[in-house]
């Protein structure tokens, strides 16, 4: 059964720091979060289906 996904939500907080971070994002990271995050909502959200 295919699960359509209707909308992504991605929430994240922007702050201006006062000095500058040396810290560098990996993309392969993030993606790799962004992923972990979807999957779970989608596991969640089958798990909803299920109890219907």
């Amino acid at each position: 059964m295919p699960i359509e996904i209707r909308e992504l939500h991605i929430k994240v907080i922007v702050e201006e720091s006062i000095t500058p971070k040396s810290e560098v994002l990996d993309m392969k990271v993030l993606k790799e979060t962004v992923t972990r995050l979807c999957e779970k909502e989608v596991k969640k959200q089958l798990q909803k289906f299920k109890e219907r």
